[in-house]
């Protein structure tokens, strides 16, 4: 009997050390856990490699058992704190998150826990170097991006350049859509100067006052993932055929009564022939006649009714004057504002050229009739005298 409840005691006690050691090692992960993400020292990142996995992924929920918590946040080498939290909303109601994709899908290296450590010294580095990640699916728009000027900054050295989730966010991703006053938003992270100078132009003003859609937002000008802009050899002289886009379009330029002569007149004139002949044969190589940004200027141009435009009637000259300082009030009088001659716009003009028209080919036509019938009558036709001699 004694025996018997020996080995009882023996089980029960085993049982008990078990269970003992089970939730110590429980609590010594936990503590672990918390170690590893809250401690004060740099710690393990989570991090992705773009690419096919091949392991059973974790699903979201797990995920979120620790990147849901607001006190998730990492500290890098150069003092900055990265938060490593991650709403579960907002990542619902973006573009990916409403499409059903998983977390590891773009942090593909995720296997289980403790995750990789990744060796980045502040929170720029990991923002270029997730940049991978988007390219993995998105391969045109990486493509794309790597023609265009922020790559180009990125690969000399400039860390401040745009790459995708400085312009689409990350976790919060959002579609452009049609909201094209997003885009000039995305802009403005960076270059807000430009932006300020934008929103007071007839373009911005009508975008961001107005919500006008036909009016050029940023990419309409500099590009979307292969964006351009004056560091690029080439853009200057042919920005022309940026400004054409919209002010060729007979059907978009009805609306606002603006005059389509624009770039035909422009193009006729010494000004524009040289552009033209320069972009045929020596794209990259500037020029110093003027186009179209020259006169009107580039992120501030005002509607030519304007006060502040420098192509309405009191600032022409000052204009003029930047590449022809002798230039008097004549000078600028002679520029028939890109349009075509009629009764109604410089009328005089009109009235000469048709003259012109008229007379030119009048006296060379007289002047031909002349010739043909003296050379008939001296060479074919010859009046003879009674004597048989010409008269």
């Amino acid at each position: 009997m004694i025996l018997i409840n020996s080995k009882k005691m023996v089980r029960f006690a085993s049982i008990l050390l078990m269970a003992f050691l089970t939730l110590g090692g429980l609590f010594a992960l936990r503590g672990e856990r918390n170690t590893v993400y809250a401690s004060d020292q740099p710690s393990p990142l989570l991090q992705a490699t773009p690419g096919p996995v091949n392991f059973v992924p974790m699903s979201d929920d797990q995920c979120l058992e620790c990147h849901a918590d607001e006190k998730m946040i990492l500290p890098l080498p150069s003092g900055e704190q990265l938060s490593l939290q991650v709403d579960r909303i907002e990542y619902r109601t973006s573009v990916h998150g409403q499409k059903g994709y998983a977390c590891v899908q773009c942090h593909t290296d995720i296997t289980g826990f403790p995750h990789p450590e990744q060796n980045f010294q502040d929170t720029r580095d990991v923002t270029i170097y997730m940049a991978q990640a988007c390219a993995t699916c998105h391969e045109q728009a990486a493509e794309e991006y790597h023609t265009g000027t922020h790559s180009s900054l990125l690969e000399e050295g400039n860390k401040d350049s745009a790459t995708c989730a400085d312009c689409h966010g990350s976790h919060t991703i959002r579609d452009f859509g049609n909201i094209r006053t997003r885009i000039a938003a995305a802009c403005q992270q960076c270059h807000s100067e430009i932006y300020n100078v934008y929103q007071d132009s007839v373009h911005g003003a009508a975008l961001l006052d107005d919500f006008n859609p036909d009016v050029p937002a940023c990419s309409d000008c500099h590009g979307n993932h292969n964006n351009s802009g004056p560091t690029q050899a080439g853009f200057h002289v042919a920005s022309p055929e940026i400004c054409a886009t919209c002010h060729t379009d007979d059907t978009l330029m009805a609306k606002y009564e603006i005059n389509t002569d624009v770039f035909d007149t422009y193009f006729a004139d010494f000004h524009g022939s040289t552009v033209q002949i320069f972009e045929k044969t020596t794209p990259d190589q500037e020029t110093n006649k003027p186009v179209c940004i020259d006169c009107h200027g580039v992120h501030d141009i005002k509607s030519p009714d304007n006060v502040g435009s420098t192509v309405i009637k009191q600032n022409l000259l000052t204009t003029c004057q930047r590449c022809h300082p002798d230039a008097t009030p004549n000078f600028s009088d002679a520029w028939l504002s890109h349009y075509e001659p009629d009764l109604e716009n410089h009328t005089i003009v009109y009235l000469v050229d048709l003259f012109y028209k008229f007379f030119i080919p009048g006296t060379l036509g007289i002047m031909g009739f002349f010739v043909v019938t003296d050379f008939w009558r001296s060479r074919i036709y010859k009046p003879k005298t009674q004597g048989g001699k010409e008269s």
